[in-house]
């Protein structure tokens, strides 16, 4: 079933390329993905997720101070 739905994908892509041309098409996936990053909803998601990775690089990297800090 999913072999279907990929190869029915890919032949629309394939066509999509031949019709509008390697720049038509390209330009507007482009175009559409600068829509979606421009989206309050994803701006936000990814501010969320900025600050819980730093704060997770950090909580690791206060661990592994720590833990030079005991061995010595």
């Amino acid at each position: 079933m999913i072999g279907w739905i990929v190869l029915i994908l890919a032949v629309l892509v394939i066509l999509a390329l031949v019709g509008l041309g390697w720049n038509a098409f390209f330009g507007g996936v482009k175009k559409g993905i600068e829509k979606i990053v421009n989206l309050p909803e994803v701006k936000n998601l990814t501010n969320k997720v900025k600050s819980e990775f730093s704060s997770v690089i950090g909580n690791s990297t206060l661990d592994i101070a720590a833990a030079n800090v005991q061995k010595m």
